[in-house]
């Protein structure tokens, strides 16, 4: 049974016209990076719900999703609306098991997000884990336009942080961008562009990790799969995790 907790809107921050995060104040229960929750708002009598990943780390003070507002959506337009003291529903026990914990150890880490998926990969980032247990980690964002880069200054603190293990690997498919790549992630992998960039060979010391637009996670997988790399499963791991962001 889903148990629910208020929480409070602190900042609404509008990216784009559509493109937005929101920071909620709630007391929910423990969680781990990389797990997602469900959010949700009265609208006429009945609790609409969505699930967003935390873009925030576990040991943050404020919890943070990212969201796409669609103008006719339910849920989305309200959360678009939304202002500092809002109040809002927050599910108290978060959910998910794309985690570090299901990745098995490997020399180096790939992160590859699609639009609003970079959060998930964010709230990992900011944790200790990936640097503890990766030489190299490197974070691919796939986006259609250039002014879908967000987070663009926590990424550069985490740079700062980690010097000689993050790569940030930006590529901007619709129109061309300074210091971004215009590929799409399966073809960049393919021409090996991304890999020539981030200096590091795809072999069987490589983890993979997977969210965001499911025809890039189909494509992905089986360019991957050309490299020798496998899905990791409980019973059976592999080099490439997956989070199906949506259906």
């Amino acid at each position: 049974m889903e148990e629910w907790q208020e929480g409070e809107i602190i900042e609404n921050i509008k990216w784009t016209s559509n493109l937005a995060s929101l920071k909620i104040k709630a007391n929910i229960m423990p969680h781990q990076a990389g797990q997602f929750t469900r959010i949700g708002l009265m609208i006429n009598g009945e609790l609409i719900t969505r699930s967003y990943s935390y873009a925030s780390a576990p040991q943050d003070e404020l919890l943070e999703i990212i969201y796409i507002n669609i103008p006719n959506g339910v849920l989305s337009p309200k959360l678009h609306q939304m202002k500092k003291g809002d109040k809002i529903q927050v599910m108290k026990q978060a959910i998910g098991y794309f985690t570090l914990d299901e990745v098995p150890n490997g020399k180096n880490l790939w992160m590859l997000a699609t639009g609003t998926a970079l959060g998930v990969f964010l709230s990992l980032l900011k944790t200790p884990l990936p640097w503890q247990r990766f030489e190299q980690v490197v974070l691919v964002h796939g986006v259609r336009y250039q002014d879908e880069l967000i987070y663009q200054d926590l990424i550069q603190k985490l740079k700062k942080q980690y010097p000689n293990q993050l790569t940030y690997i930006q590529s901007v498919t619709r129109e061309k961008t300074i210091n971004s790549f215009n590929y799409r992630i399966p073809r960049g992998i393919e021409l090996k562009e991304f890999q020539s960039y981030a200096n590091i060979d795809i072999n069987e010391s490589s983890q993979f990790m997977l969210c965001g637009n499911p025809e890039m996670i189909k494509e992905t997988s089986a360019t991957l799969n050309n490299f020798g790399l496998k899905k990791n499963r409980r019973a059976s791991p592999g080099n490439i995790t997956i989070e199906r962001y949506w259906v």
